[in-house]
């Protein structure tokens, strides 16, 4: 966690216009040495929460021998982390909770920070002062695939909530990018008679924002129209009989409940997080580790490797409220209100070899799981326009098989590699 917010602090909180607060939750009580490690790796202050047990166990209403003989099952077939009870509580929390709980009462936004992820650039205005004085709510920067096998139910359930609840969707609400069409093939063989199933179109098709990183408005996720869809979700016992995730039902909830133009796409903070990475277009290349802020707050850098194993199963937030910094905003007016809507990225330094934005498509898509794929990666669903305008096919022959390549060998006339990615 330590080296986490090493590079938060280095590439954007240490400033001193900013050092917003870091709120640490766990299901279990701080280590000392853990609490001492994080305090001194930054200047802002820290808060360690033990999160509630109500909403970190079992629900009353949960068959805990289904429960048992489904997460067994699905740790069986390959489903990601799916046998561990925890990650279930985890995923719940994620999803829905994490927004009541009384720390963050006094905050409007958060940041959430995971352990050993990667900041690859330098981040040179307030993402929080943008998204408010923007009018945006939910910002992501991967928009990728994940397993369809965790969450069978999931579009029949949201499905269900949004017949029974029409007056809750937003008006101008784009469900279009996560719905399957006609041209999406479904690799799934069929034991009973080898053939691909024919699914109908309208179907979800399992894009998600990779909410790892997600910069958002807490009043949201504390909203009613959230709450209400989270509590369906929660009824129907999903996160427990199958492995709701806190992506899917996050970019679920804001697809549905916010017009797509409060919805940001934060293309310019390189990120990397396991298999997952992306690096925006840069002009001036950085060492990954350089401290640009000045030196190391406090001395930790021999802290990094005995701690590290205390962060595991913490969430970490950074948010505050605007109240109380006076003259210090007019030093990012300037940022926030020069900068266009999706019209290009300012001049930015990194760490990173830059990556096309659809790199990531369907990393966390085992070999094991042949679903459904959209006939476009989901980043390029999601901005539409000429990120899915594609080259001639006949760039897509291969001389050597004679064949044309299926839609993972399409090229597309954009790639996100060039310096200005939104246009």
């Amino acid at each position: 966690m330590v080296s986490s917010m090493l590079q938060v602090e280095a590439r954007f909180n240490g400033r001193e216009t900013h050092r917003y607060d870091w709120v640490f939750f766990n299901n279990e009580e701080f280590a000392e040495d853990f609490k001492t490690a994080v305090s001194n790796a930054t200047n802002s202050q820290c808060f360690f929460e033990r999160i509630p047990e109500e909403h970190w166990s079992i629900p009353s209403w949960i068959d805990v021998t289904r429960f048992d003989v489904g997460r067994q099952f699905m740790g069986g077939i390959g489903v990601g982390k799916a046998w561990l009870q925890s990650y279930h509580h985890m995923c719940r929390w994620n999803a829905g909770i994490f927004a009541s709980e009384q720390r963050l009462a006094n905050y409007d936004w958060f940041w959430r920070v995971e352990p050993g992820v990667q900041f690859y650039c330098d981040i040179n205005y307030d993402v929080f002062r943008f998204m408010q004085d923007n009018n945006l709510v939910y910002g992501f920067n991967m928009a990728i695939l994940d397993d369809a096998r965790s969450f069978p139910s999931l579009w029949e359930r949201t499905e269900a909530f949004i017949d029974q609840n029409e007056e809750l969707i937003d008006k101008d609400a784009d469900f279009n990018w996560l719905l399957h069409t006609a041209e999406d093939r479904d690799e799934t063989i069929r034991p009973s008679t080898g053939a691909h199933e024919v699914m109908s179109d309208g179907e979800y098709n399992n894009c998600q924002f990779y909410s790892n990183f997600e910069i958002a408005s807490l009043n949201f996720f504390r909203g009613k129209e959230h709450r209400a869809y989270f509590d369906h979700l929660d009824k129907t016992g999903g996160f427990y009989y199958e492995r709701f995730g806190d992506a899917p039902v996050h970019t679920l909830s804001v697809s549905m409940f916010l017009p797509k133009n409060r919805i940001w796409y934060f293309r310019d903070i390189g990120y990397a997080h396991g298999l997952c990475e992306q690096c925006p277009p840069h002009e001036h290349q950085l060492v990954l580790d350089s401290q640009l802020n000045g030196p190391l707050p406090r001395e930790v850098e021999e802290q990094i490797q005995t701690t590290e194993a205390d962060g595991n199963n913490t969430d970490t937030h950074i948010s505050e409220p605007f109240e109380g910094f006076g003259s210090k905003h007019r030093r990012w007016n300037m940022m926030a209100e020069d900068v266009e809507r999706q019209k290009g990225i300012p001049s930015l330094a990194c760490g990173c070899t830059v990556s096309a934005i659809d790199s990531n498509n369907a990393k966390l898509v085992p070999y094991e799981s042949k679903q459904r794929k959209p006939s476009d990666p989901c980043i390029r669903k999601f901005l539409g326009g000429r990120w899915l305008v594609r080259k001639n096919k006949m760039s897509d022959f291969n001389s050597e098989t004679g064949s044309i390549a299926g839609s993972d060998g399409v090229e597309y006339v954009l790639d996100g590699r060039d310096g200005n990615p939104f246009q």
